[in-house]
């Protein structure tokens, strides 16, 4: 049957333009009440009305020619047939919709028109109990294929309306996952800033209070607020530029850089940590340059948060692989 239906009509259509199709049952049996010779000219009509059925879906370009067509041999049939070949309007009414919205009402408007004065000459003076059967092809020439075509347009609006709900639900979820990362981020600064500023706290007390009388106690204890004013320094950087994140005027500065000496400057900064905690590091960085266009300070900071993260919240002797990659479209 696949075979069948690629050769007659395109796979993508389905079964609905055999379902239409059999719509010619109906005209086919009138037919075959004709006379011989009526039987043959009209059967021949037929074929070449099925021809055109069919090209319409295959020469979408010439559509409008063939619907012409189509309707020309409806016509042919009813005025010198019977008017009631005018249900052969229900085969192709479905491929009008397929024309420009203005070629659809000169079309339909035609139908009405030119089935006015056969069905008149039908049912006047003494058949018009005959004029309700009439109506369903007036309908289907003249209405149904507006009907079919504001159902497709209603099918598309439908599912543009999933489409960009399905898009609006994916956007909030990534920015409900952004607030909560920020809300993390915030308390991870925050409990960071604390930490640095007890210490502080303490050593700037117990030498205020005269109690550490070691002169060499007490530049360790300066050295310590040194340096942890320092990080306090640098967290309070970090969360300036973390604000600074969501401004629209806000801009990277990109410079080229060779980014596995990058890599290897801030990965030494933390190899004693790494060694303190008995952190098996596996470095595999290319040993050529790789030029690459990234804001520094930026890029610091994250590497810096990731390699922090690692050894605060890993257990000791964990094995830990930093790679870098250079693929054909960037650094990985």
């Amino acid at each position: 049957m696949k075979l069948f239906q690629k050769k007659l009509f395109p796979q993508e259509e389905g079964y609905s333009p055999y379902i239409y199709l059999a719509n010619l049952c109906i005209p086919l049996y009138f037919l075959l009440q004709e006379s011989a010779t009526r039987q043959y000219s009209g059967l021949l009509l037929l074929v070449i009305f099925v021809l055109c059925y069919r090209q319409v879906f295959w020469a979408s370009t010439y559509a409008f020619y063939f619907i012409i067509a189509e309707l020309i041999i409806t016509f042919v049939f009813t005025y010198f047939y019977h008017p009631m070949y005018l249900y052969i309007v229900f085969v192709f009414a479905n491929q009008m919709v397929r024309l420009p919205l203005r070629w659809m009402y000169w079309l339909c408007g035609s139908f009405i028109v030119l089935s006015i004065y056969p069905i008149y000459q039908t049912v006047y003076p003494d058949q018009l109990l005959y004029l309700f059967i009439f109506l369903a092809p007036l309908f289907g020439g003249g209405i149904l294929p507006f009907l079919i075509k504001a159902s497709l347009k209603y099918k598309e609006l439908n599912k543009d309306l999933i489409r960009v709900a399905e898009e609006l639900r994916i956007k909030n979820l990534e920015k409900e996952q952004l607030e909560e990362s920020k809300k993390r981020m915030l308390a991870d600064l925050s409990h960071d800033l604390k930490t640095p500023m007890t210490t502080i706290q303490g050593y700037s007390k117990a030498l205020y209070d005269g109690m550490v009388e070691d002169e060499e106690q007490k530049r360790r204890y300066l050295k310590y607020i040194h340096d942890k004013s320092i990080r306090v320094t640098s967290l309070i950087d970090e969360l300036f530029m973390f604000s600074k994140l969501d401004t629209p005027d806000f801009q990277m500065m990109k410079q080229d850089h060779d980014i596995c000496e990058f890599f290897r400057e801030v990965i030494v900064e933390y190899y004693e940590l790494f060694t303190e905690k008995e952190m098996e590091l596996t470095i595999n960085i290319p040993t050529k340059k790789i030029f690459y266009r990234f804001d520094q300070k930026l890029l610091y900071r994250a590497l810096s948060n990731i390699l922090e993260n690692t050894i605060k919240y890993n257990p000791e002797q964990t094995p830990v692989f930093i790679t870098l990659k250079e693929s054909k479209i960037q650094s990985v």
